[in-house]
Formats: structure tokens, C-alpha cells, sequence
């Protein structure tokens, strides 16, 4: 099992996030920005008992994957506002692999790291590890489709 080598420093949090991701409570699964290097993003998340993807004492399979999307698009969003573009729409295109190593009790923040494996004009494959404890807990291989344009 991997452990999550070094702590990071919160860079923004809360609705402060919010220009840069087109999601919005309830369904809301990214509260923290670490930053980001060139090869990776750093987020988080803690789930608490009786929201959406926690309705009980554990934080569900289905809300790590959201949390990797969301984590993903927080990242292509910081990037946009970042270049003076709008924020994109995208959506998760396929699930190419998602492994579980350990459940996720309500309380404990997460911590996602997300790296690009591989970048073509309309969409990317992304690797996204997420973390409890310092013990990775999900990792998840995703093809994120990226809008342009119009849609109609």
C-alpha cells in the first residue's frame, strides 16, 4: 500500500474555489486546493455523515470517484482562469480502472493527487490517487471528454 509522502499547504478552500469548477452543493466533493506543479494537482476533501456520497459512517465508493472527477476539473479550471480563458465544461468520458485499498470513515479528509498520463486535442487520461491518513485509499484511471465550442 502507498503511503503519501509529504504534507502540502492550503492554497485556497472553501467557496473560494468555487470560480474555478462548475459543480455546487449538494454535490459539491472538492473544499481544498494544495496548488499544483507541473506534473500534478493537489486537492481534498472531508466527507461528512448524511451528505450526498456519506450517508452513513463511511465515504462511498461512488464519492471517491466523483472526488477524483471534481478534483480533476478543479484543476483544469485553475488552469483556464489562470491562461484569462473561461472555465470548460468536460465530463468523464470512461473509467479505464478504479481500485479501492481502504474505506474512508466520515470525519477524515482526503487527499487527491492528479497527473495527466496523456494529453490529445479533445480529451486527457488521468491518474488520480487519493489518500486518508497518509495511506492511499482509491486510485482511479479516468478519459476526461473536453468540450469546446458550442454546444447546440
Amino acid at each position: 500500500m502507498m503511503i503519501m509522502e509529504s504534507r502540502r499547504k492550503i492554497v485556497s478552500q472553501g467557496e473560494a474555489i468555487l470560480k474555478y469548477l462548475p459543480h455546487r452543493p449538494p454535490v459539491l466533493l472538492v473544499d481544498t486546493f494544495f496548488g499544483r506543479e507541473p506534473d500534478a494537482s493537489y486537492s481534498g476533501y472531508t466527507p461528512r455523515t448524511g451528505s450526498f456520497f456519506c450517508p452513513g459512517d463511511y465515504f462511498l465508493e461512488e464519492g471517491l470517484i466523483e472526488h477524483a472527477a471534481q478534483s480533476i476539473a478543479l484543476a483544469a479550471g485553475l488552469e483556464r482562469v489562470q491562461n484569462q480563458s473561461q472555465v470548460e465544461p468536460g465530463f468523464v468520458g470512461s473509467i479505464n480502472a478504479f481500485t479501492t485499498y481502504g474505506r474512508v470513515p466520515s470525519g477524515n479528509p482526503v487527499y487527491t493527487v492528479i497527473r495527466e498520463l496523456y494529453k490529445y486535442p479533445v480529451f486527457s487520461v488521468m491518474l488520480a490517487e487519493t489518500f486518508c491518513q497518509d495511506m492511499l485509499v482509491a486510485r482511479v484511471e479516468m478519459k476526461v471528454v473536453k468540450i469546446t465550442g458550442s454546444l447546440t
